[in-house]
């Protein structure tokens, strides 16, 4: 199979070739931040933040469908991800989401497809920039380790991921604005195609997508520190802390 994107790097590690399982989500985020160089469109989907389908305005719903961004047979939770993971784009500061599409960079690349959003089955790399995506969890580890005073607290971080892995499909969308701002602050940009792989499956395979995340956070985690120590990094020392704790925002 042939991919035809590149993600940034998390973390400063190279980005590898994306499954073709990715691909089309990441049609849908490149198109979510096109529209969302039109600031009443970004001001539009930027309104479906944390709400259900029926509770976002109507000019969310145009932003979305007129030109055909979510795909038209996308029913039910599966929709809930779209209009959720576009809010999310469309909440990220101007110059950040201007900076994540300048660095997403095409290519074709032979690669093996992965499982799909329907069939999840708790396998993929804990690599970043890994064909498989990087996962919320990865992300949320590298947000630990990163160095300055952007880091984040890893007894904070670790309470909200066991917390939100326990949520349904509306406490999962509660909080994810909360995580993900949590990210952009120690300047850590999500993989919104794989969030929105993973939330897609969610409703059915929460479960699996749930210990993926706990794997990679937990592995990332050893894996960066283990590095940081054989640079001879002050990250491989980082005090645990609290922050202000899990909350479903």
């Amino acid at each position: 199979m042939t991919t035809t994107t590149k993600h940034p790097p998390h973390g400063g590690t190279p980005p590898g070739p994306r499954h073709a399982s990715l691909e089309p989500y990441d049609v849908f985020v490149t198109g979510v931040r096109a529209a969302c160089g039109d600031p009443g469109t970004q001001q539009a989907l930027r309104r479906g933040l944390a709400k259900p389908v029926d509770e976002v305005p109507a000019r969310t719903h145009a932003a979305l469908l007129r030109g055909g961004l979510v795909p038209d047979d996308v029913r039910g939770s599966r929709r809930r991800a779209y209009y959720a993971v576009a809010a999310l784009i469309a909440a990220r500061p101007r110059a950040q989401r201007l900076a994540d599409a300048d660095a997403a960079t095409g290519t074709d690349t032979d690669a093996d497809a992965d499982a799909d959003a329907d069939t999840v089955d708790g396998s993929g790399s804990t690599r970043a920039g890994a064909p498989g995506g990087t996962s919320l969890g990865e992300s949320l580890a590298l947000a630990v380790v990163r160095q300055g005073p952007d880091g984040v607290k890893e007894e904070g971080v670790e309470s909200r991921l066991h917390l939100m892995v326990r949520q349904d499909v509306d406490g999962i969308h509660r909080m994810l604005p909360g995580v993900l701002r949590q990210l952009g602050s120690a300047g850590i940009a999500a993989d919104y195609a794989c969030l929105l792989r993973d939330l897609t499956a969610w409703d059915r395979y929460r479960d699996s997508v749930a210990t993926r995340w706990l794997e990679h956070y937990y592995r990332t985690l050893r894996r960066e520190r283990a590095a940081a120590a054989r640079r001879g990094s002050p990250t491989a020392d980082t005090d645990k802390g609290s922050d202000p704790g899990p909350s479903a925002e």
